[in-house]
């Protein structure tokens, strides 16, 4: 007696009438099997939580872009700059709970170098630190912040993903060299919206999501290590 093996057809209907009825869970690679297969971040466990979610949302739509699905990347966009206008939000909070201060005490060598080294990891180079932020500075860095806040809203109808791409790159490093040195935000934070407000060339912006993902990853495993040393 022989029997008829359903179609792809047929056998994706059934797979939705399982799931409807709740006797299987239905994922989105059973929608649309043609897709690529979604590759899954590891080792961001102890990532802030809006960073992650941020780049997990952004790697979504990026492999999107890059196998040419843009509705796919389009519908990752929301996601995206909910993330960001958070995270905009988390450091304009820091901003305004740092008193400006003098970066370069005479009698802190370490602290100097420290700043230093943190400075570099947000591509600002150390003849930009000579002068210490005032308050006029920091005004100007919140405005900064409104403007990216604005920003976002237009890009979420927009989809224009190259300016996306440049916002998510500048907002992820700077919230996680926060969050890991956050006595360091009234000092650089000013200066690194400053150079993005100017359109300051970032090397960065051509790099690769996965580029920038291992970058984001040391630079997270860095600051993690100066933090409890």
């Amino acid at each position: 007696m022989s029997s008829i093996v359903p179609g792809p057809q047929k056998k994706l209907e059934e797979e939705i009438t399982a799931a409807r009825a709740g006797a299987k869970p239905l994922n989105a690679g059973d929608l649309n099997p043609s897709a690529p297969k979604q590759e899954q971040l590891v080792g961001l466990d102890d990532w802030p939580p809006t960073v992650r979610t941020v780049v997990e949302a952004d790697h979504d739509r990026v492999a999107a872009l890059v196998s040419n699905r843009r509705r796919t990347a389009d519908h990752s966009v929301p996601e995206v700059v909910r993330g960001l206008d958070e995270l905009l939000d988390q450091i304009a909070e820091r901003l305004q709970a740092d008193k400006p201060r003098l970066l370069r005490k005479p009698t802190a060598a370490a602290t100097e170098v420290e700043l230093d080294d943190v400075a570099e990891l947000l591509g600002i180079p150390p003849d930009e630190l000579a002068a210490a932020p005032g308050r006029a500075e920091r005004r100007t860095a919140l405005r900064t912040i409104k403007q990216l806040r604005g920003e976002l809203k237009e890009l979420e109808t927009s989809h224009d993903h190259s300016r996306l791409t440049r916002l998510v790159t500048f907002v992820v490093r700077l919230a996680l060299v926060i969050d890991g040195v956050p006595e360091t935000a009234g000092a650089l934070a000013p200066i690194a919206l400053d150079r993005y407000a100017n359109a300051v060339p970032d090397v960065q912006w051509d790099w690769t999501f996965q580029q920038k993902l291992e970058f984001w990853q040391e630079t997270h495993k860095t600051l993690a290590a100066r933090s409890s040393s």
